[in-house]
């Protein structure tokens, strides 16, 4: 009995020292990505107080919505703009992940490449073209480029963005943030969080949705 009664007590010992080991883990995860989408709304938002002062908002009416940083997508405002006409906007990466990492956006708001439709993939197919005419000018082999969209909820900004980057990536661990996955049987891609834009615009002709799962 007594041999029985310490067993059972090293087990419960154990078990709690995994739990708490499995807790502490999950605590620091969490506790980063708090950290990280604190820092992305000082930087892309007002206060509350700032939005609301002088408004009354009637009962049932949400809240006005923070403005979005890449909407201000100007050199005015900052941003290192490499190339610009009446819709979109190129402009270097604030945390280069690679030798060289642009981004296109469209001066037009929308969300991310999950909100797209069937009548969007004209626009990726535009955004591919200017993405590749800026490579040009940088004289980056066509095999060490690389454009794709990150898909939600893995997205820095809710704006919507085409990565357009000249390899080698700058360590192992930039490089498993844009990770290719083919897709099989008629599927364009597999699982991953990162569509390329190829990926991406062949999705959406065939009147599907980019999304984490095979697509």
């Amino acid at each position: 009995m007594l041999l029985d009664s310490a067993r059972n007590s090293d087990m419960q010992g154990l078990s709690c020292h995994g739990s708490q080991r499995i807790h502490a883990t999950l605590f620091s995860v969490l506790k980063t990505l708090f950290r990280s989408r604190s820092r992305r709304n000082k930087v892309s938002s007002k206060t509350l107080d700032d939005d609301v002062e002088g408004q009354v908002l009637l009962p049932g009416c949400a809240l006005p919505p923070a403005p979005c940083i890449f909407c201000g997508a100007s050199k005015e405002n900052g941003f290192n703009v490499v190339w610009e006409n009446d819709r979109y906007t190129v402009f270097t990466d604030i945390n280069p992940s690679a030798q060289h990492h642009l981004q296109i956006i469209p001066k037009r708001h929308i969300e991310s490449v999950k909100s797209l439709r069937q009548a969007d993939a004209a626009m990726i197919r535009e955004m591919i073209e200017i993405g590749h005419r800026v490579l040009d000018d940088m004289d980056v082999p066509p095999n060490l480029r690389r454009l794709g969209f990150h898909i939600p909820p893995y997205i820095s900004v809710p704006h919507l963005h085409m990565h357009v980057q000249a390899l080698p990536y700058r360590s192992f661990l930039r490089r498993l943030k844009y990770p290719i996955v083919y897709g099989r049987k008629g599927q364009e891609k597999g699982f991953s969080w990162f569509a390329d834009a190829e990926q991406a615009a062949r999705i959406l002709e065939k009147d599907v949705r980019v999304g984490i799962m095979p697509c």
